[in-house]
């Protein structure tokens, strides 16, 4: 019977637009982008003019929509206010505004909206929005149920961060991108004065020119005490910045940990394994930083890494000591995806992998771009039966030749692999055949070489 009631609604649909738009071109841009089961429309990167906008307004089919994606589709206030004012969000959960010209007038139209009791979550990335918008959303009365918002890459700045997180529909929210925003260490300052947001478990304040003064006024707040995710690239933390978290026992929950770029040293991954508060990490991406192979060490030999499943250590100078010491740790059997980019780990590096006893969980293994990989290094890789549970392997910018792409097309080791990146390593056509051809690489679906 239900499924009788969704083919009766999807009829409705069509029939709505065919017979109340004169914009056969509209019609079948909503017949095109409607899923099958009626539930989610996508009209990302269509260009919608208001005409467009007020027929969708008044579309009764829209009704039953639970997700609604807008993106890129050129989208101001005098559209969003039409949409505002139907009935067509009643029933959304997900909504997509992102990349648009909202401004904080449109935000004013959306807080007075009173279909959206059922979303859940938000995106409002790159638009026009600024403190005011932030602060005219915080006031919304009709999103009771709103547990996501993405408001990256506007121009919030401290005092639209505090009316935000400082209000009813920030004590509800459990996910907050604030993404190059402008928060800055004014706006971590800010947040020392706030009561615990105890439902919020991810937040994301990257690009936001953090300083090692921010983390420390965060990490003297109670702001976050449930906090799992914290995603901080490209900032200025710094080593101060690093030890500040270490010793505040407001991360004791963290999972996730993400600081790509952000002048870390040798000190940053010392810091991280003689913390007493930060020892449940799941992921560390360190990407980009300084560690070097004795920060790698440091961390891998300490017991704070025994959790661990995804670790990126790309871009830092780590070398095949580093690579040798993530090979030999006790505290790394557990993980599953390892990142060692543009490390130059060399022949020996890559040989020292495949030779670890511990690294036997791996099923994503990332390579690519300077590490001076040669056959000699690929030789091991394809002979090492500690590494058949690999199902993505980035060999991408290095030097294995034909003669290493004849080990991997010959490898009954690697046969589980369903992701092959070698491209850059100068193959003619007769390493290209090779892999192509493998009677060996059974499962590979994905193979590039170019």
């Amino acid at each position: 019977m239900a499924e009788a009631k969704d083919i009766d609604d999807s009829l409705e649909f069509l029939r709505h637009f065919e017979k109340n738009t004169e914009n056969s071109d509209l019609s079948s841009l909503i017949r095109d982008k409607l899923s099958l089961d009626k539930k989610s429309l996508n009209l990302l990167g269509c260009q919608l003019n208001e005409d467009d906008l007020k027929t969708i307004a008044s579309a009764s089919p829209l009704n039953s929509l639970s997700s609604l994606n807008l993106e890129q589709t050129s989208l101001n206030s005098t559209g969003l206010q039409a949409l505002s004012n139907s009935d067509c969000f009643r029933n959304l959960i997900n909504l997509s505004l992102s990349n648009n010209n909202l401004d904080d007038e449109a935000l004013f139209f959306l807080s007075k909206c009173s279909s959206l009791s059922r979303l859940k979550n938000i995106s409002l990335s790159s638009n026009e929005i600024s403190a005011l918008g932030a602060k005219v959303l915080s006031l919304a009365e009709g999103m009771n149920n709103l547990e996501q918002v993405d408001f990256s890459y506007n121009r919030l700045g401290p005092i639209g961060i505090k009316s935000l997180v400082d209000s009813k529909l920030g004590r509800q929210l459990n996910n907050i991108d604030l993404r190059d925003t402008g928060v800055g260490d004014e706006g971590l300052q800010f947040l020392m004065q706030l009561p615990p947001l105890e439902k919020i478990i991810r937040i994301d304040l990257s690009d936001n020119s953090l300083t090692h003064e921010g983390m420390e006024f965060l990490g003297r707040s109670e702001v976050f005490p449930n906090l799992k995710v914290l995603i901080l690239n490209n900032n200025y933390l710094g080593d101060d910045g690093v030890y500040a978290m270490t010793e505040s026992s407001m991360f004791k929950n963290l999972e996730t940990l993400i600081m790509h770029n952000n002048g870390l040293t040798t000190d940053s991954a010392i810091s991280l394994s003689t913390s007493k508060s930060i020892t449940r990490l799941r992921t560390l991406d360190l990407n980009n930083n300084d560690i070097r192979a004795e920060g790698v060490e440091a961390l891998v030999g300490s017991a704070n890494m025994k959790g661990m499943e995804t670790l990126d250590l790309g871009e830092n100078k780590i070398g095949q000591e580093g690579a040798k010491a993530l090979a030999q740790s006790q505290y790394c059997a557990g993980l599953k995806s390892l990142r060692l980019n543009n490390n130059n780990i060399s022949d020996q590096g890559a040989a020292a992998l495949a030779s670890s006893t511990t690294l036997t969980q791996l099923e994503s293994l990332y390579l690519e771009n300077e590490n001076w990989i040669h056959a000699q290094g690929i030789k091991a890789m394809s002979e090492s039966i500690n590494l058949s549970s690999l199902l993505r392997l980035e060999l991408a910018l290095n030097a294995i030749g034909d003669e290493g792409a004849i080990y991997l097309a010959n490898s009954q080791q690697l046969s589980g692999l369903h992701f092959l990146n070698v491209a850059g390593n100068k193959l003619s056509p007769k390493g290209e055949d090779a892999l192509q051809k493998s009677t060996a690489l059974t499962n590979l679906q994905v193979l590039e070489i170019v």
